[in-house]
């Protein structure tokens, strides 16, 4: 038998010493357990993502002997089970793999030398497990990469400036990555997905980034993230590749669709200093998400270039001054945060940034105008600013003019009252003003109370 594809069943059965010899095997989504089986040279392709299995990954790795150091396979995918320990140093017999997928288990250790053997390596995922220590520099052999994910793991060290130029994802998210982002970044001309976000980076954010040709036009997603492999049923068989990323404040999955998704997520680290008005070259970019850093400065006018931009999140930062105009302008829009900097002045009017809540702009105190209630006046300040004159300076006159004004009437008032009670003549002729007018409301409600009578 050639294929086995029995994905999304209940299969149950314990896959210790149990030899797979078809070429393509998917037994995905099932119940199976027990320790790894072995693979036989036969196999190109296989899966058992999603089961019970539990031990480490030497069993289907390290049986030197019956391999003697040849074999056919292409894609393996042990993601989502219990699996532990390390990764073993086993890895210099599959040179032939394209795409590794290790997430969502137990590993720990660090990752081993042996895997910069992998020259044909396109797809690298081992996210979600505790592996430790620096990104071994062999990896730099590894010169066909384009997806490359650890996020979610205890990984230190420095952002590696040898990583492959031809790189379309890099997800370094969640680990204890510190340093500051290395220029090489901005030669990795194929990536569309630029993921360092909580980690404790610091420096500057490179003004060099619209080197990343992918992300200087709107039509970056030609090549989809896809393996295809011949199939003796079919004329073949595909696997698309597939990302967790944060968007538009919620966590999305990408699979088939992940070629389209253009982002940059640096938050949560230590980045300091102001938004280089070049990131917003980026017009191809979809998402983008510097929250929750040290940055200050004004928001770049230059933002309003990015036509494609649909995720916006500058939270938490220390950004001063106004929010520019042309922000108003970008119509595919559809998440904003801004809240808790130090912006300043009336949100610019148009449907744009009026349809976003109060809580898009929460935390700046300085900010009026709808949607939120603090109301501007005509020069754009919050009534609680101080009034200013035509030179645009704090003027003197206007704090004079109401105090004269309060002041007038309080002498006035005293010096009617002075008049009425000290002369005899205004005195009676006050009082009997007040008498005859009492008795005129007396008799006006008595001649409107008798029809109800």
């Amino acid at each position: 038998m050639n294929e086995v594809i029995l994905r999304d069943n209940l299969i149950e059965g314990n896959m210790s010493n149990v030899l797979l010899n078809s070429t393509f095997i998917d037994l995905s989504s099932n119940g199976l357990k027990g320790c790894l089986p072995q693979l036989s040279l036969n196999v190109v392709f296989v899966s058992l993502a999603s089961n019970s299995l539990l031990g480490d990954v030497s069993p289907l790795l390290c049986d030197h002997k019956r391999l003697n150091g040849k074999n056919n396979l292409l894609f393996l995918d042990i993601s989502l089970n219990n699996l532990s320990g390390g990764l073993t140093n086993c890895w210099k017999n599959w040179k032939s793999l394209v795409a590794i997928h290790l997430g969502s288990n137990n590993l720990s250790g660090k990752i081993p030398s042996s895997m910069g053997f992998l020259s044909n390596l396109t797809s690298l995922h081992l996210h979600e497990n505790e592996l430790n220590g620096k990104i071994p520099p062999s990896l730099k052999n590894c010169r066909a990469l384009l997806v490359f994910n650890v996020r979610n793991n205890h990984l230190s060290g420095n952002i590696p400036d040898w990583i492959s130029h031809r790189v379309m994802a890099l997800q370094l998210r969640s680990n204890h990555f510190s340093g500051k982002i290395p220029p090489q970044i901005c030669q990795m001309y194929s990536l569309i997905i630029l993921d360092i976000a909580y980690n404790t980076i610091s420096g500057h954010i490179p003004s060099c980034l619209p080197n990343i040709k992918t992300l200087l036009f709107n039509n970056v997603s030609r090549n989809k993230l896809s393996f295809f492999f011949p199939s003796f049923r079919t004329r073949y068989y595909y696997f698309d590749d597939n990302l967790e990323l944060i968007t538009k404040g919620q966590v999305l999955e990408y699979g088939e669709n992940l070629h389209l998704m253009t982002l940059i997520d640096m938050s949560s680290n230590n980045l300091s200093g102001t938004i280089p008005p070049q990131m917003f070259s980026l017009i191809g970019l979809s998402s983008l998400n510097l929250s929750n850093n040290n940055l200050s400065g004004k928001i770049p006018n230059e933002i309003g270039n990015m036509k494609s931009l649909e995720s916006l999140d500058f939270s938490r930062n220390q950004l001063e001054g106004e929010i520019p105009q042309s922000l108003s302008i970008l119509s595919f829009l559809g998440y904003l945060n801004l809240s808790f900097n130090n912006l300043r002045g009336k949100i610019p009017s148009g449907t744009q940034l009026q349809g976003f809540t109060a809580f898009s702009y929460m935390g700046n105190g300085d900010l009026c105008g709808p949607p939120l209630t603090k109301m501007c006046f005509q020069d754009g300040k919050h009534k609680d600013t101080k009034l200013v004159g035509e030179d645009g300076n704090q003027s003197e006159f206007w704090p004079w003019f109401y105090i004269g004004i309060e002041s007038g009437f309080v002498t006035g008032f005293l010096g009617v009252c002075c008049a009425i009670f000290l002369n005899r003549k205004l005195r009676h002729a006050y009082f009997k003003f007040l008498y005859d007018l009492r008795d005129r409301l007396h008799v006006m409600v008595v001649v409107n109370m008798n029809p109800f009578r």
